[in-house]
């Protein structure tokens, strides 16, 4: 459960700081690659679980479909375009 909410908070950082939805996945995959060297040089083996795998495969797909929703959400948003003079010399 606290990985999927990472998952989710991490969509969220992806809207305050990326904000491009094309990017979402690559800056999600590299964000689970530092992870998972994070975790290699910890345990000192590479992580062999089935369950592990599992886990981030789905919070990776989670993470990167979330985040990218929420980016596009934003960029389709409409451009106002007023009429009105900005100045009135």
């Amino acid at each position: 459960m606290a990985f999927i909410l990472n998952a989710l908070t991490c969509a969220l950082g992806l809207l305050y700081f990326i904000r491009r939805g094309k990017q979402c996945l690559d800056f999600t995959v590299t964000v689970h690659f530092f992870h998972l060297l994070g975790c290699w040089i910890y345990n000192s083996h590479f992580p062999s679980t089935l369950t592990w795998w599992l886990v981030h495969i789905v919070c990776t797909a989670l993470m990167a479909a979330i985040g990218e929703y929420l980016c596009m959400r934003i960029e389709l948003r409409e451009i106002p375009l007023n009429s009105a003079p900005k100045s009135n010399v």
